[in-house]
């Protein structure tokens, strides 16, 4: 507090507020005054309440700054692949847009015409969601920073995200998939196979080594996972961070029995010797580098487009004038999907279905997979009906 010029009655109060955890600087609430000094005494106390509730900001920082300090906080603690994603949407579509808004002039109506512009370009509103969650996430880290009282974006209007109907293979259909893979894709042909049958993610598979199977007991190990991101294979735990131990029926058993007589066999031909402790999907002769998870997505695709082709074929028209029930439309994680609905509609209970594939939270599994208990529900009245004779 001081007086300028001396004796005017004119007063200056200055109240420290932090240093800018941006650009490192000092920063102050500043505050003109008229009055005697006791009452610029009073005034300047006034000035501290105020920064002490928090109506001063910490940081001038814009929006494109906060987002680089929000992932390299995430950044520990997140798989490699979500950080390049998230990094990849804030690039492409955030950062030319927002990034240079200051922070504490980001306003509610500014990030719904964002929303809005994005909608017009065409983009899903899933996608856009997907983009307002990036922003949401590190608003609320600067709250928690002290950077902003509030986050904007709890006051925004963002697009709901359109669920898909979950589409799954056929049993017949599945079995066409891997008999047809098996003939040019062997190792694709295994991974069908595995996904299908345990429910593992993909990531999951390609990071299973042999050593994670016991053949006698009938049971796999799925404890990492595997990902690549910008051309970088990174192996870490699962996505719950939790191991899990799944038996394996026969017909797991014989695949994997011929997976490992094949890749001996390939080994022999290639003269390239199998590592110590090798991968179960490989495409080198010696197994010893993990297949990669997106070739998996790649290849599974075109062998779905090659199965509409041979239809189309069959029923001499246009792979567009196919019949739905001719159309292949399916990922690879649709796979994981076909073993969850098929062991729910058989009755398995849903905490075990939870257990197998690795889902957190028994209640997530029936939020996602509610469409399978219709067939429990019939089944459920075919009880009761046995009970009663008329």
């Amino acid at each position: 507090m001081r007086e300028r010029p001396a004796g005017s009655g004119q007063w200056q109060l200055r109240v420290f507020t932090g240093t800018d955890p941006v650009t490192g600087k000092v920063r102050q609430a500043a505050r003109s005054f008229k009055g005697t000094e006791r009452e610029a005494g009073k005034a300047l106390a006034a000035l501290v309440s105020e920064v002490e509730a928090g109506r001063f900001k910490r940081t001038s920082a814009t929006v494109g700054q906060l987002l680089d300090r929000w992932l390299e906080h995430i950044e520990p603690a997140q798989r490699p692949r979500t950080v390049y994603e998230n990094r990849r949407k804030i690039e492409h579509r955030i950062r030319p847009l927002l990034g240079d808004i200051r922070l504490d002039r980001l306003e509610p109506d500014t990030l719904d015409a964002a929303y809005r512009k994005w909608l017009d370009e065409g983009l899903s509103p899933s996608t856009v969601h997907k983009y307002h969650s990036i922003l949401s996430a590190a608003c609320r880290q600067a709250v928690k920073w002290g950077w902003i009282d509030r986050t904007p974006t709890d006051r925004t209007s963002p697009p709901a995200p359109v669920k898909k109907d979950m589409v799954v293979p056929t049993p017949a259909q599945l079995s066409a998939l891997v008999k047809t893979a098996e003939a040019d894709d062997p190792v694709l042909a295994t991974a069908i196979a595995l996904a299908a049958l345990t429910g593992a993610r993909r990531g999951e598979l390609v990071a299973l080594r042999w050593s994670d199977i016991d053949l006698v007991a009938g049971k796999v190990r799925i404890a990492r996972s595997l990902t690549v991101t910008a051309g970088e294979a990174y192996e870490g735990p699962t996505k719950t961070h939790q191991a899990r131990t799944l038996a394996l029926d026969e017909v797991a058993l014989e695949v994997l029995r011929r997976r490992w007589v094949y890749i001996h066999d390939l080994s022999v031909r290639a003269d390239s010797p199998v590592v110590t402790d090798p991968y179960v999907l490989s495409y080198d002769a010696h197994s010893g580098n993990p297949a990669n998870p997106d070739t998996f997505t790649h290849r599974f695709g075109r062998l779905c487009r090659e199965m509409e082709r041979q239809a189309a074929k069959r029923l001499e028209v246009k792979v567009e004038a196919l019949p739905p029930w001719e159309l292949w439309p399916f990922r690879f994680h649709d796979l994981r999907h076909f073993s969850v609905t098929t062991l729910i509609a058989a009755g398995v209970d849903i905490r075990t279905v939870a257990e197998r594939h690795g889902h957190a939270r028994a209640t997530m599994t029936l939020d996602r997979y509610a469409h399978a208990l219709p067939e429990r529900d019939r089944a459920a009245a075919g009880i009761l009906g046995s009970m009663l004779t008329l």
